[in-house]
């Protein structure tokens, strides 16, 4: 009888995107890491290995554990806190597991050839369910019929977190923004929950460490430098062909390998085939964008961005399979190539431009607002 029509009796917490995101980043860190760890020292065995007599405990073992215990925390504890360590906790797991996956789908065992690609392709899913969480939350508050539910649940855990460990100006005026962010009446669950947030109590800012402050001045530099580089239209040119040259690579570097005999005893052809078929259609895109450029520019940068998109969501799972792990320099530009397309968005432009506005717009009492709608 609680169940609405918006979640079934599921609710989607207000940072599960960003905690997903979060566990996606992690577990790609950790993969990148424990490659470089074990080629640096020759891939140990800890243990001994089974060969010289001894127990060799894999990693994977200690993957499982993780993704356990992150999973315990967020049994156990509540709020944000607990689940952002969660998040970061198995994700370390998560990225320790799914790096041994090639002895989990092969007999060729850690350095089964199309391991990289599976692992690939197992964090665009994830980074894939992210972007579906934000947008689902994004059309839950605007159109389902159950939002205002929505809204006063995530209201009660943001009140919960502020019973706990207070709450910062900043986070109750967001709690009450999401709370009120409607035309309808208040009903008597959203002013007692507003009445909470108001007597929850309040959380000083703390002090950033001196590298958190370093990184954020960091951030804050290279955000200004993006945008005033975003702002020239000659970089938008450099970009858009620097897709396309992008796009041309693997063409022309199997082209050469197959004039040089470099191709002689090569197995993966299906991985070659499926990265050629997507290099081919991500250059024929960003031939179209970078053509459209003088003509139509929004159009132009969404078929730009469709072609690194071809590139990132399919191309790159062949190019892992045939390159291994060398492939993450063309998989970081291609990344690098989108972020700037992403910049020169009308639609960016004017998303930054009404958070700033939220942000900057006053906190009012949702009890004053109650009293002028009567």
């Amino acid at each position: 009888m609680f169940r609405t029509p918006l979640n079934n009796g599921f609710l989607r917490t207000a940072s599960a995107a960003a905690h997903l995101r979060l566990f996606v980043f992690v577990g790609v860190v950790t993969v990148l890491v424990t490659r470089a760890f074990l080629a640096l020292t020759g891939y140990p065995k800890l243990g001994g290995g089974a060969g010289n007599g001894g127990l060799h405990i894999s990693h994977m073992l200690w993957g499982g554990l993780l993704m356990l215990a992150g999973l315990l925390v967020m049994l156990v504890f509540t709020g944000v806190a607990s689940r952002r360590r969660g998040a970061v906790i198995g994700g370390v797991g998560f990225g320790l597991f799914i790096d041994e996956v090639g002895k989990l789908v092969a007999t060729d065992g850690y350095f089964y050839r199309p391991a990289p690609g599976i692992i690939y392709l197992s964090f665009v899913a994830l980074t894939g369910l992210a972007w579906w969480v934000a947008r689902r939350a994004r059309t839950d508050r605007q159109e389902a019929p159950g939002a205002g539910a929505a809204r006063a649940a995530r209201a009660a855990d943001a009140a919960l977190q502020g019973l706990l460990c207070g709450l910062t100006a900043q986070e109750r005026g967001e709690a009450l923004r999401r709370l009120r962010s409607t035309d309808a009446r208040p009903s008597a669950v959203d002013e007692a929950l507003a009445a909470l947030l108001e007597a929850v109590p309040e959380r000083p800012l703390r002090k950033a460490a001196p590298h958190h402050e370093a990184l954020e001045r960091a951030r804050g530099w290279a955000s200004a430098r993006v945008a005033q580089l975003a702002s020239k239209r000659r970089l938008v040119h450099l970009v858009a062909w620097g897709t396309t040259l992008q796009a041309a690579v693997l063409l022309i570097a199997v082209a050469a390998e197959g004039l040089t005999g470099g191709l002689d005893g090569e197995t993966q052809w299906t991985a070659i085939a499926g990265a050629l078929a997507c290099s081919l259609a991500s250059l024929v895109l960003s031939l179209r964008g970078t053509a459209q450029l003088l003509r139509d520019r929004d159009t132009a940068l969404r078929t730009l961005r469709a072609a690194l998109l071809v590139d990132l969501l399919v191309g790159q799972v062949f190019k892992f399979t045939i390159n291994q792990f060398s492939g993450v320099t063309d998989w970081l530009i291609s990344l690098a190539l989108l972020y700037l397309l992403c910049q020169f968005s009308p639609q960016l432009t004017h998303r930054q431009a009404e958070r700033t506005r939220a942000a900057e717009r006053p906190s009012t009492p949702l009890r004053a607002t109650t009293g002028q709608a009567a």
